[in-house]
């Protein structure tokens, strides 16, 4: 069934050149959330090395140094995370805890939003 004017292969036109710019805009997108991951980790690394080094020329408190060395080793251990999964297993992963824990995942949000809300507004007093 042919529509006048060609309408139909207007429309067909269209949707392929939108499907193509949605498929380039997935690729960009992707790539970018791969850049932002490897930075991270750079960083979570980076703090971790530096938490350790100024707790030690700072202080001689073994306590202090244990517990920037916990500290270290959850950055560390960020970054491993970040390093060793793609953008989409960890979007597959989130996906999995949200429908396993929805409520909990609900008040979390809300819980930092909440905060952020009220860190953004800043206090006008």
């Amino acid at each position: 069934m042919s529509t006048p004017n060609g309408t139909a292969e207007k429309i067909q036109d269209v949707t392929h050149d939108v499907s193509k710019e949605l498929g380039e805009l997935g690729r960009e997108l992707r790539s970018r959330a791969n850049d932002i991951r490897k930075e991270a980790v750079s960083q979570l690394n980076k703090a971790a090395e530096s938490m350790r080094r100024e707790t030690r020329a700072n202080t001689e408190d073994k306590a202090a140094h244990k517990t920037a060395d916990e500290l270290a080793k959850g950055l560390e251990k960020a970054a491993h995370y970040l390093n060793h999964n793609s953008v989409e297993q960890m979007g597959e992963e989130a996906t999995k805890v949200v429908k396993r824990n929805p409520m909990r995942v609900m008040l979390i949000a809300l819980t930092v939003g909440i905060i952020l809300g009220l860190m953004m507004r800043g206090d006008k007093k």
